[in-house]
């Protein structure tokens, strides 16, 4: 299965399979061979880890995960396929330094000299692992710069800074991102009747596409708040780390001048340093931590179930006062490879063929209860709310995979308000870029801020303009920080 899924990528590596070797006949010592072997090898292993989980080569997405936070929470996650890495490691190891004896022992000289010449050209090739290393260089590398020179770069002429930003209040706004919970969800009735029947009753929009810089969890937030790709030029595996403010306007900046309450619901704020920086945008946090042992003990903090039962109880704390608000919400539970799952939905949920199945149609029940909660407490007469997933499923070789790998995979975005208000109509394609626009839009917010989406030609694929506008704004995005010294 796991095979079936991810041809291509497997071919690409062989190239790195058959230079290793090679490379390492040319040498006379043994432990010198061994010591090219092992160095290769962990490439080509680190290589199919990022296979494993985005499909591609490593890129900036796998570069920004390398801290020891992530490191740390990620082998407590994927502890089976930690194993099955290093069990690869050792294995490669083993039979490249048999070949490598082999291909020395019988000569060859010009038959491996040919066989090395070829396989560098098949690396050097676009979309290639060098191609993505290359980029990884290119957005670390992006020099800082003022920043009104940076948005200048990116021929963002007229451009709203903070000191001249201006907003007025519209409707209520709650915002709802579902992790990994990807379109192909829809296509399975018994799993998500709560989720398919709300997309025939309000505005359904079924092809969002997922952009660079937008493709784990902390860099879609980052997006859909500032309406620029998380593509940040630091050589730095925790970007934001320690900044103190951010120029960039973001939704939080907009609402709160407006003169909105607002607030995130999330499992916990150390989720992939989520909460610092939600902080940076002007919003307070709201997790396990503000709610001390009163929810059963989760992975990141909350069940799915518990994070909107937060979320009930902030909505009730915002209706005390006669002050708008706008309420970001964050799912955890449908986290790949397998979910966590709530031992509390079995008795509402029937059993399912697999656990990333129960937990998907445990987050479903949720969310449709949730949503039923806001219908009947009369909250969606003057609220609007959005739903989007974050990304989509990361991994490979699950059976929740290869359902959401049988058709082409993409996320949606659905919402209560009108096409009119949110000014696209549902057959419109649509791109994370686009969601800060959209948001403030729907809720009929009025504000003089634009974001990057709002300066690209319409004639243009935004996903193309990003790719080769990478190393621009990722030099706009560290012109914007403003770092602790």
């Amino acid at each position: 299965m796991f095979f079936s899924q991810i041809p291509t990528a497997v071919i690409s590596i062989l190239p790195l399979l058959i230079i290793a070797p090679i490379l390492a006949s040319f040498i006379k010592y043994t432990k010198w061979q061994f010591v090219l072997i092992v160095i290769m090898t962990l490439f080509i292993v680190t290589e199919l880890v990022s296979i494993y989980f985005s499909g591609g080569f490593i890129d900036y997405q796998f570069f920004v995960n390398l801290n020891l936070r992530d490191i740390i929470a990620g082998l407590a996650i994927f502890k089976l396929q930690a194993a099955l890495a290093i069990l690869c490691f050792l294995v490669i190891v083993f039979v490249l330094m048999l070949i490598s004896k082999f291909l020395r022992c019988y000569g060859w000289y010009w038959l491996r000299l040919s066989l090395l010449v070829i396989g560098i050209i098949c690396l050097v090739q676009k979309e290639g692992p060098f191609s993505r290393l290359y980029e990884i260089y290119q957005v670390t590398m992006a020099q800082q710069k003022v920043f009104n020179q940076a948005i200048e770069s990116l021929n963002m002429q007229g451009y709203v800074t903070k000191p001249a930003l201006e907003a007025q209040k519209g409707k209520n706004i709650i915002v709802i991102s579902l992790e990994s919970f990807e379109r192909g969800f829809m296509d399975m009735p018994g799993i998500t009747p709560n989720l398919s029947r709300l997309s025939q009753q309000y505005t359904y929009f079924p092809d969002m596409k997922m952009g660079p810089g937008s493709s784990w969890t902390t860099a879609s937030m980052y997006t859909y708040m500032t309406g620029t790709p998380f593509l940040i030029g630091e050589l730095n595996t925790s970007p934001l780390a320690n900044t103190a403010k951010i120029q960039l306007v973001s939704l939080g900046d907009i609402l709160n001048k407006a003169g909105y309450q607002t607030e995130y619901v999330m499992g916990s704020p150390n989720f992939a340093g989520m909460g610092h920086i939600i902080s940076l945008f002007g919003i307070e946090v709201i997790s396990e931590a503000n709610y001390p042992g009163k929810y059963p003990a989760a992975p990141f903090g909350l069940y799915d179930h518990d994070i909107f039962e937060v979320a009930k109880t902030q909505l009730t704390k915002f209706r005390e006062n006669d002050k708008p608000f706008a309420l970001f919400i964050s799912t955890v539970s449908t986290h790949a490879p397998n979910g966590f799952e709530d031992e509390r939905m079995r008795s509402l949920i029937s059993p399912k063929a697999d656990n990333m199945s129960f937990v998907a149609a445990s987050l479903d029940y949720n969310l449709g209860r949730f949503i039923q909660y806001l219908s009947d407490n009369h909250i969606l007469d003057n609220t609007v709310f959005y739903i989007f997933p974050d990304h989509l499923m990361m991994g490979a070789g699950t059976p929740i995979i290869a359902t959401l790998s049988a058709h082409e995979r993409s996320l949606y975005f659905m919402s209560n308000a009108s096409t009119q208000a949110l000014k696209k109509e549902t057959q419109a394609t649509l791109y994370q870029i686009d969601l800060p626009r959209l948001i403030l839009n729907g809720a009929q917010v009025k504000t003089n801020a634009t974001f990057l989406t709002d300066y690209i030609p319409a004639d243009i694929d935004k996903l193309e303009y990003i790719k080769t506008h990478k190393a621009a704004i990722a030099q706009l995005n560290h012109s914007a920080e403003v770092v602790v010294k």
